[in-house]
């Protein structure tokens, strides 16, 4: 039996042409999953991920803002809880349009509170000032909210390029429609999360009761060097979660098999309206948000299936693959390579998998081929 094998990233195929000869091994390609990592920031690189959301040419800047947050954890399907420690933070940030747009960048409250500097990120893009609390107290003390008779502002400068030194002022007012942190993001499949198939599509679920509709939602998931492996659009791009969004669904092939990430749901209330005047080309914001941080886990990548002919009866073949428990595959046929068609779709609990393909004549010939996942 003359068996043409071909190889391919997630299984492999063959033809059979003749009735003698021995079959060939498979030539099985790696599943190659193309993570390209992003920003490598400090305790607040996921502020800066969230708001760089729109790259506004013309101006040095894209964005600058300041975010006061509070981050939980998550490790079941139960409630989220308080981080133990340091889970409340300052984020000052800007957004440069191109490397070396900006040079410096400071913050300084209109309290008490000594002038910071803004660090540059890896990335070559950001700014950041990250200064973590143990509590709501010391974060409010340091970094104050302002009421409506009692305003508080925040003074940014910023170093660029092309546009000089750039001084604007955000205000952090909470009162009325801006008042208060958004709710708490609960998980409702962590559990679930724990075996993710790369090769499948997952949907993380999660509920907030009590957003509103000014509030921003996105999704992160990074590895153990904070590097962005995946996300939701950020806040005002095109495809960005809603307040309402309850879901959202990571592709097949998005994560890196066999890997311990971490996931965040993040919402994030504007304090202020979005200030477009301060500085043209460039949007500042204020907003208080709150982070749910909870572990992932991704299953090994799959063993590339073996496909094999077993015998040839009346004008048909029988075909055996291996398949892994709780591991979607679908054995396909083609005439011409261009066109392919699910012969068997199987979620089989492990061993073997046997095949039957009747016809007469030709009509069993073709390719074969076995996929998995999606």
């Amino acid at each position: 039996m003359l068996l043409c094998i071909f190889g391919n990233s997630l299984g492999v195929s063959f033809r059979w042409q003749g009735r003698s000869g021995n079959a060939r091994e498979p030539r099985v390609g790696s599943p190659q999953f193309i993570m390209k990592p992003t920003h490598r920031m400090g305790l607040g690189w996921l502020w800066v991920a969230l708001f760089c959301a729109v790259n506004v040419r013309g101006a040095d800047v894209a964005a600058f803002g300041i975010i006061k947050s509070q981050q939980f954890v998550q490790t079941n399907d139960s409630a989220a809880v308080p981080l133990a420690s340091s889970g409340f933070a300052f984020n000052a940030f800007v957004i440069a349009t191109g490397f070396g747009a900006v040079t410096n960048a400071t913050v300084k409250p209109s309290n008490a509170t000594p002038l910071r500097p803004l660090a540059p990120l890896a990335d070559g893009l950001g700014w950041l000032l990250d200064v973590r609390f143990d509590s709501s107290a010391a974060l409010d003390a340091a970094y104050p909210n302002g009421t409506l008779f009692s305003p508080v502002s925040y003074a940014l400068a910023m170093g660029t390029a092309n546009d000089g030194l750039r001084s604007v002022s955000l205000g952090f007012t909470v009162f009325g429609f801006f008042a208060g942190y958004p709710p708490t993001a609960q998980v409702s499949n962590v559990v679930a999360a724990q075996a993710i198939d790369t090769t499948r599509d997952f949907t993380l679920g999660w509920s907030a009761a009590g957003a509103q509709a000014i509030d921003l939602v996105q999704v992160l998931i990074v590895d153990g060097a904070s590097n962005v492996v995946y996300g939701s659009p950020a806040p005002f791009a095109p495809g960005a979660l809603s307040s309402t969004s309850t879901s959202f669904v990571i592709p097949a092939g998005r994560l890196p098999a066999g890997t311990n990430l971490i996931g965040h749901v993040t919402l994030a209330r504007p304090v202020t309206i979005p200030n477009t005047n301060a500085y043209p080309g460039a949007v500042g914001i204020s907003a208080a948000a709150r982070d749910t941080q909870f572990p992932i886990v991704t299953r090994p990548a799959p063993e590339p299936p073996r496909l094999q002919l077993l015998t040839e009866v009346g004008g048909g073949v029988r075909l055996r693959f291996p398949v892994e428990t709780n591991r979607l595959y679908r054995l396909q046929r083609s005439l011409d390579l261009l066109s392919w068609s699910d012969v068997v779709t199987t979620n089989s609990t492990g061993g073997t998998v046997d095949v039957d393909e009747s016809g007469t004549g030709s009509a069993a010939r073709g390719f074969y081929r076995v996929r998995i996942g999606q």
